[in-house]
């Protein structure tokens, strides 16, 4: 476990960092997504939206009501290009405490799977299982994960158009093995939001050589996230309704028998 000095939060004066705490704030009220005493694992992958989301929580923990910790979690999967020791040494010189698990994920992956398509999933549970077990051993009991609203509308749509299912991603979720809660505060934050966010604090953003995602073929995410740029052009406010829709769903118009009234209202 690292620790260095106490983040400054004075230097949080630009509007764009102030309205993504602020949205991540109202996530929190709005869900209650966080409770005094608890011990919060950040997960910071070295992307845009992790290092929003561990800064803006520290801002608000000292802003909170209540009180909380948080620990940032940096895990090193193995994939080429990660440099792990450049997001350490920003969590090290802001004053996060952290710490820094370093794996195999990658390599095991590509071990024990042939099927490109399947890599992701499997690199992802691998992933979350450090997160987990991480999580227990250092004695957290919730989970942060930097999903934005971005995320979560094309979650939903993937959803939609390759599996058969009206379903995003849930602002919290409990696991059934692990006595811990996963918690997603970006839920209003959008990705440029966070993009902004994460580059006025200078953070160095890392891009991992995934052999997967570097492939010339488009992953479903990539294509829908396409498909939306593209309808954004005729629809500037696309984004905001279907964010919008995920929490005005009307149940009886949908077509799972659980939900519809009986003929006759009875």
């Amino acid at each position: 476990m690292e620790s260095g000095t106490r983040h400054n939060i004075e230097t949080l004066t630009d509007d764009t960092r102030e309205k993504a705490v602020r949205l991540v704030g109202k996530a929190i009220g709005d869900y209650g997504l966080i409770a005094g005493g608890d011990r919060i694992l950040v997960a910071v992958s070295g992307g845009k939206d992790s290092y929003t989301l561990l800064d803006t929580l520290e801002v608000l923990r000292h802003r909170a009501p209540v009180s909380y910790r948080i620990t940032a979690l940096h895990v090193d999967t193995g994939a080429p290009g990660m440099k792990s020791d450049l997001v350490e040494s920003f969590l090290r010189q802001h004053g996060y405490e952290y710490h820094i698990e370093h794996t195999r994920i990658l390599q095991t992956a590509l071990e024990h799977n042939t099927n490109g398509k399947l890599l992701c999933s499997l690199c992802s549970r691998l992933r979350r299982g450090v997160l987990y077990s991480t999580a227990s051993k250092l004695g957290c009991n919730k989970i942060a994960l930097g999903h934005n609203q971005d995320d979560f509308i094309e979650t939903l749509l993937m959803n939609v158009f390759f599996n058969g299912r009206i379903k995003a991603m849930p602002v919290v979720s409990v696991s059934d093995k692990y006595a811990v809660t996963v918690i997603r505060p970006l839920l209003y934050v959008t990705a440029r939001a966070a993009l902004e966010y994460a580059s006025s604090m200078e953070a160095p953003l890392i891009d991992p050589q995934c052999p997967v995602s570097m492939r010339p073929q488009l992953t479903n995410r990539q294509k829908i996230r396409r498909m939306i740029t593209e309808l954004e052009k005729d629809h500037p406010l696309l984004k905001e309704s279907i964010a919008a829709s995920l929490k005005h769903v009307q149940t009886d118009c949908l077509l799972d028998k659980q939900f519809m009234k009986p003929p006759g209202g009875q």
